[in-house]
Order: C-alpha cells, then sequence, then structure tokens
C-alpha cells in the first residue's frame, strides 16, 4: 500500500512540474560562438562537418535574432507607399514638391545645405526635416553622394583616416560621421529640439538612399544615444547603404533599434563597400537587410536576412555586382525621380 501510494505521489508531482523549456536556436547558436565554434544555421546545429559557406556563423552578430513584435515587422506596402517618398524627396532642393504629387498631408519643416567637406573644393551634404501632423510622423531625410569630388573624398578617407569613436560604443567610417556633424551643427540639431518639444509623440522617419542610408543610420543612432528620441518611436529604413560603422558599433545598434530595415536591390554593389576589412580596422553592417533579388516590381518576392554581415544573402552574389541596381529601387530611378518631384507617371 505504501509503495503505491509513494507512485501516486511521484506521478502527480512529474504531472505538476513545468514543462522544460526548449533552448532556442538563436540561444544555442550564441553558445556554440561564444566557444570558439561554428553555427550551422541550416541545420542548427554547432561544428556541423558538411555546412554550406553561405550557412556558416562564426560571429555573434550573425546568429538568428527572435522574432519582432508585430509592429515592428517589414511591410513591403508601407515601404513602397510612404517610405520610398520619404526617401526620394530628399533629391529635390525643395522637398515639398514630392510630398505634394505622393503624400500632401506631409509639410516641409526646413532643409539643410552645407559644406561637409574637410578638403578644398567644398562638397554639400543635404537633408530635411519634414511633418505630418494627420499621419503624426516626423520625417527626416538625408541625400546621397552628389558628385564625383565627394566620391574621390569618401575614398581618400577610406584609406587614409577611416574611424571616428562614436561615444564608448564603437567606430563610424569617418566621412559619414563627419558629414552628420556638419548637418547636425548647421541647423539640424535646433530643429530637431523644436519639433520634439511640439510633437514628443510622433513617430520618427529616418530615411536615405546610398551615403544618405548610412547618414541616416548615424543621425538616427545618434539622436537615440542623446536621449532625444526612445528608439521604440524611430523607424530607420534605408535603401542601398554603404557599411558605415565597425562590429561594435552594428552589435550596439541590433541591440538598441527595434525597427531598423536595409534594403538591398538584388546585386546592388554600394550595399557591399566599404569593404569589411581595410587598413587596421573593419566596418560591419547592421541589421536588418531585406533583399529583393528581383526587378523590385509590385509583389516581388524578398528575404528577411537572419543574419546581419556574412557570407549570406546578397553577400551571396559578392562577384557578380553592379552599379545599375543601386540606381533603381522598387522601379523608381533614384535620385532622379525625386529630383523630378516624384511623378505620378513615371517611365524608368
Amino acid at each position: 500500500m505504501k509503495i503505491i501510494l509513494l507512485l501516486l505521489i511521484s506521478l502527480i508531482l512529474v504531472e505538476s512540474r513545468p514543462p522544460k523549456k526548449e533552448i532556442e536556436p538563436k540561444d544555442l547558436c550564441v553558445e556554440c560562438v561564444q566557444n570558439g565554434k561554428e553555427w550551422c544555421n541550416s541545420k542548427d546545429s554547432c561544428d556541423e562537418i558538411f555546412c554550406p559557406s553561405e550557412h556558416s556563423i562564426m560571429n555573434i552578430i550573425n546568429c538568428p535574432k527572435a522574432e519582432v513584435e508585430a509592429r515592428f515587422a517589414y511591410d513591403d506596402e508601407f515601404i513602397r507607399k510612404k517610405i520610398l517618398i520619404t526617401t526620394a524627396a530628399v533629391s529635390s532642393d525643395n522637398p515639398q514638391i514630392c510630398f505634394d504629387n505622393q503624400m500632401p498631408t506631409m509639410k516641409l519643416f526646413n532643409t539643410y545645405d552645407v559644406n561637409c567637406s574637410t578638403l578644398p573644393p567644398q562638397t554639400s551634404c543635404f537633408a530635411y526635416t519634414a511633418i505630418d501632423e494627420e499621419q503624426k510622423v516626423i520625417a527626416i531625410g538625408f541625400r546621397g553622394t552628389q558628385n564625383n569630388l565627394q566620391l574621390a573624398e569618401e575614398l581618400v578617407t577610406y584609406f587614409y583616416n577611416a574611424e571616428r569613436r562614436f561615444f564608448d560604443i564603437g567606430n563610424i567610417f569617418s566621412y559619414f560621421f563627419d558629414a552628420f556633424l556638419f548637418i547636425w551643427q548647421g541647423g539640424l540639431e535646433q530643429d530637431i529640439q523644436e519639433i520634439l518639444r511640439k510633437y514628443p509623440k510622433f513617430e520618427i522617419w529616418v530615411n536615405g538612399h546610398s551615403m544618405g542610408g548610412a547618414l541616416a543610420s548615424v543621425a538616427a543612432s545618434y539622436m537615440v544615444h542623446e536621449k532625444l528620441m526612445k528608439p521604440d518611436n524611430v523607424k530607420l529604413i534605408t535603401m542601398g547603404q554603404p557599411r558605415t560603422g565597425d562590429y561594435d558599433y552594428a552589435l550596439w545598434h541590433d541591440n538598441t533599434f527595434p525597427y531598423s530595415y536595409r534594403i538591398v536591390h538584388n546585386r546592388d554593389i554600394i550595399a557591399h563597400v566599404p569593404p569589411q576589412i581595410g587598413p587596421g580596422y573593419n566596418l560591419h553592417h547592421h541589421r536588418t537587410e531585406i533583399w529583393y533579388p528581383n526587378d523590385m516590381e509590385i509583389g516581388a518576392e524578398f528575404h528577411k536576412c537572419t543574419s546581419s554581415d556574412g557570407y549570406y544573402c546578397s553577400a551571396t552574389l559578392d562577384f557578380n555586382l553592379t552599379y545599375n541596381d543601386h540606381g533603381l529601387y522598387f522601379v523608381k530611378e533614384m535620385p532622379a525621380w525625386g529630383g523630378a518631384g516624384c511623378p505620378s507617371f513615371w517611365i524608368s
């Protein structure tokens, strides 16, 4: 009788015990990499002998991440109908023309056209701020590289003066950080403080194409770090963004921003420069890459890349890249469409 009683008690205890929580692959990946081993993403296993190189992970930043909340999820339609407009508008010296044609509720607040060259002759960096009281949105847009002189300075900087310390976090490619600071000190800081005082609860869209994407990344990071805005309020979306900072900066960025997407069109070469390894340093993309390996027509397939910056997604085409895909996003020529005022009828 005692034995039966003990067995019954044991069964009750076992059944009442909470089920053992399964360890997520993302956590197993981190543990694997921290132990100096290689995680195979396609097989969810550590130290796999036969793992395809595009699925091999050796950095924590490339380990899979948990799914984000629905409000932070990538939405192709939102990008096409909203963000494409706020990204393209900066290509016009009067972004309001683009807004009037495509998003009339968005009203330009100010533009910033500053010399952002540390070498002669002067080169221009351009940005804007805008407010949409109906959508409850603050938009900040940054323009990409404007001419060959600016591109030449970026290349010179890469080889001779590549990094700037970003607070105590990591390093940023110095040309991008300096260019942002020129704009920030050229009126953007004062305006942002004024706008945020008036609209503290508005969502903030920070956008840019090409170099403008890098400046958008620096701007969002800078303003969040300085506690001017909360990361949950920011939607950072870039197109054709070059590498902007180092591994530590990318890791901090990933742990800070719940909504951050780098859109890459097919074989866009600019999304893969500057090279990761340079003279005495390394650069690293932050998440999350959204890769369209196609013409980006409406309904086109896209990949939400689970890793940050390795031999994955668009990087698998590293030996077959082209500048042609850099100029064309969502079937619009960037920056020609924005420069023309974002007309409704456009033939690429």
